[in-house]
């Protein structure tokens, strides 16, 4: 009572702070319960901290035994990671020293592949290795964890040591040396060879899970006053299993065997008859049933269901009763496989995996952290990233293909191929990603390997404790629970584009039926329709009371809000692609140039081109109606319009030797044709901020060729052309140029040549209007409307 009393009162009294001790307290407990797992975490953690080599032994021993094997890691295990683990500390640390006390410089590409920073690190040693130091203070605390537990470890003898009759005194020199020599070194690798080939038994057919238990059934006619002795029963047993084990191994030597041994756990009277006892036993090793027992402590992967099987036949075979055990034994159960369906979390994964990297590509691959630009710069798809996203969804087909067939086999080379390619890929793009956006690229890579992770986690599980069967195959993750997250869950399923089709497709070709196609995705339509109206009736209907009106919450989140979003989707596209897009802003011309090419079957040349125009808004012109008589702009926003003028004069030089003119004079007998083109410069859109519109002057308003031939050979100093361009035109949100509604003036206008020292060329508009704002620029003049555009928020 009184020290019940006290520490009441301590506790009423406590401090604040004790609160966050007893969760610091508790999340200190639950990591020791859990600390393999943590180590786990640690052991990707530490890859994903510098993708280095001397990490990918962390995820090897991580996904390639410790969450495969089925008995689980080995203290031998935990022991050798904390050894590697200070290998990799020491290493750190004698590379430091190297590198920032003795003065040298190592720029070795393999060595920062293998995880050695290439400069000084100037935060403390613990801080940048913290990974490895946190797997090796977790390795530590497992290591003494399972040390506790640890038993025994029984080696194997050594050859000559079963040798029975053999005299070692009568060997001769070369034969103790060999057998000081070479039979421990064989006696090891047979022992390694054996031991792999037993974890490949084991991953490809399964095995039980420890501990290991076997529940017997046996006959009490009366039950003792005292009860039944457990160790009486747990030494008939034993002694049972012993007989069992002399027949089997009646022609060796009993020193060398084994016989099967249980530990007695509970025993319980049954509640469905009361003269039925049950006795729970754990085994504790099972010898092998096989004739030959030339191999000592052969480790079964099945235990429960061996010693199941012995006292099976013992009871088939008259032993109980040689052996003066109490009760018949009416029934042997065996503890059996434990049968798990990890496959829907798996594609959970995977699918999250193939969004990542389609979201992600141009981060890891493009090394810039716009989100999809990539896109709307190449007007297409690399083909690197279609076959990165084709490899991921096969590999995804290929799972559930295996999955479906119960390939044991299959599932293991198909888990361990993923994990080396995906190994593979992640190190090599984290190794040559580009300096300038390195970061985002490897923080991509991260969150991406991260998942996959998850995936192969769960793969790995799923192959230790075994390939579901057929029978169990079959059965929908979604649709075996009535759930809020089931039900949204499946209703996100059915509404990703071919997914349900092709799950569909697949099952019907991989499995054994009489069923079509047709009649097989009926089957799958009507098992939806059930699902969907039994959660409507259990989630929905079930709660509210026939006659009872549907309350106004109700009504607003199922009603209004649907309503809203239904007129969302009817008018939200139009005015996003209308010119009163809310996100529109102004993409005014930034520069414009001007060009004009006369063109044979000898060549083309560039008779003028100049880049000094002058671009003037519209809402900068006070005299619109010279300029715009007829009104076609008044349609427009006048933030969209420019007036553009350019110098009459090129400013380029009319520099070509005389006997390329001479040629090019003798050509335009046969042809020629005059392209006029403006040259367009724009902030928007990424990739086409360059537009050019180019206008081929008609054959009818074409000079004709004696005019050009005088003015090239210096008889005339000009020749004109008609309808070379329209006055005025408009520059789409895309890129293209267009003309206005209306049919608008083209102009007209005269080339002359200039006779200085050197020639140039000249262009005079002879229908430009009187504009102040041009000045004396007489030269090409246009009224451009360059239409607004979306402003991307994901990019700069």
């Amino acid at each position: 009572m009184d020290q019940t009393f006290s520490i009441a009162s301590e506790n009423s009294f406590a401090v604040p702070g004790s609160s966050l001790g007893v969760i610091l307290s508790y999340m200190w407990g639950l990591m020791q319960s859990n600390n393999d797992v943590v180590c786990y975490c640690c052991f990707v953690l530490i890859f994903l901290w510098n993708f280095s080599l001397l990490s990918m032994v962390y995820l090897g021993a991580l996904f390639i035994y410790a969450l495969c094997v089925n008995t689980g890691p080995s203290h031998l295990f935990w022991i050798l990671v904390l050894i590697y683990s200070e290998f990799c500390i020491l290493l750190q640390y004698l590379y430091q020293i190297i590198i920032q006390h003795c003065g040298l410089s190592i720029h070795v590409n393999f060595l920062q592949e293998l995880g050695f920073p290439q400069y000084k690190i100037m935060s403390p040693f613990v801080i940048s290795n913290l990974p490895l130091f946190l797997v090796y203070l977790f390795t530590l605390l497992q290591t003494s964890i399972t040390a506790r537990n640890v038993q025994n470890i029984n080696f194997p003898r050594r050859v000559y040591e079963l040798r029975e009759g053999e005299d070692a005194n009568n060997q001769s020199w070369k034969q103790r040396v060999q057998a000081l020599l070479f039979l421990p070194l064989y006696c090891s690798v047979t022992h390694i060879i054996r031991r792999l080939f037993r974890y490949w038994i084991s991953l490809t057919q399964g095995g039980e899970s420890a501990p290991y238990f076997v529940q017997v059934s046996m006959d009490v006619k009366q039950w003792p006053e005292d009860g039944i002795q457990p160790k009486r029963i747990e030494s008939g047993i034993n002694e049972l299993l012993s007989v069992m084990h002399s027949r089997r191994c009646k022609n060796l030597n009993g020193n060398f065997l084994s016989a099967s041994r249980v530990r007695i756990q509970s025993i319980e009277r049954s509640t469905e008859s009361p003269h039925i006892a049950l006795a729970v036993f754990e085994v504790l090793y099972a010898s092998p049933l096989t004739e030959s027992c030339s191999v000592i402590w052969q480790n079964s992967l099945t235990p429960a269901a061996d010693v199941a099987r012995e006292i099976s036949m013992a009871k088939g075979g008259c032993v109980f009763e040689n052996t003066g055990f109490p009760y018949p034994i009416v029934s042997v159960i065996g503890g059996g496989k434990r049968e798990i369906d990890l496959y829907a979390y798996i594609f959970c994964a995977d699918l999250v995996v193939f969004f990542l990297v389609a979201f992600f590509y141009q981060s890891i691959i493009k090394n810039k952290s716009e989100f999809l630009e990539v896109y709307q710069l190449e007007d297409q798809f690399p083909k690197e990233f279609v076959f990165t996203l084709m490899v991921i969804f096969f590999l995804i087909v290929l799972d559930r293909i295996i999955y479906l067939c119960s390939f044991a086999t299959g599932k293991v080379i198909f888990y361990l191929f993923s994990l080396a390619l995906f190994t593979y890929s992640v190190t090599r793009y984290a190794w040559y990603t580009a300096p300038p956006n390195k970061q985002a690229g490897r923080f991509a890579l991260r969150v991406i390997y991260l998942t996959k992770a998850v995936s192969l986690a769960l793969q790995a599980t799923q192959i230790r404790y075994g390939i579901p069967r057929e029978s169990t195959l079959y059965r929908q993750f979604l649709t075996s629970h009535v759930t809020k997250l089931n039900y949204w869950g499946f209703r996100l399923y059915r509404a990703l584009p071919f997914l349900y089709e092709l799950r569909c497709v697949l099952d019907w070709s991989c499995t054994t039926t009489s069923l079509r196609m047709y009649d097989w995705q009926k089957l799958e339509d009507i098992h939806a329709s059930l699902f969907l109206v039994k959660c409507d009736v259990d989630l929905n209907r079930s709660r509210h009371h026939q006659g009872e009106k549907q309350s106004k919450m109700t009504k607003f989140c199922g009603g209004i809000c649907l309503f809203l979003v239904l007129i969302c989707v009817i008018w939200a596209p139009m005015l996003m692609y209308s010119s009163g897009n809310p996100t529109n802003i102004a993409n005014p011309i930034k520069d414009a140039s001007l060009r004009v090419d006369i063109k044979t079957e000898g060549g083309r040349l560039t008779l003028f081109e100049t880049t000094l125009c002058r671009k003037t808004s519209w809402d900068n012109i006070d005299d619109h109606a010279s300029l715009d008589p007829q009104g076609y702009l008044s349609t427009y926003n006048v933030k969209d319009i420019q007036l553009i003028c350019c110098q009459p004069d090129a400013s380029r030089l009319w520099i070509v030797p005389p006997m390329v003119q001479a040629r090019f004079i003798r050509s335009l007998w046969w042809s020629m044709k005059i392209i006029f083109s403006w040259e367009l410069m724009r902030d928007r859109p990424k990739g086409k901020e360059v537009v050019k519109y180019d206008s081929e002057v008609d054959d009818m308003n074409l000079p004709e060729p004696l005019e050009v031939i005088k003015v090239l050979n210096g008889s005339l100093n000009s020749f004109r052309i008609y309808s070379v361009y329209p006055r005025f035109f408009r520059v789409t949100g895309s890129g293209d140029v267009r003309f206005l509604e209306h049919e608008v003036e083209l102009v007209s206008g005269d080339l002359v040549i200039n006779h200085g020292n050197p020639e140039w060329w000249s262009f005079h508009d002879i229908d430009a209007p009187v504009v102040s704002k041009c000045g004396n620029l007489a030269g090409p003049m246009a009224i451009v409307v360059s239409e607004e555009t979306p402003r991307k928020f994901w990019t700069k």
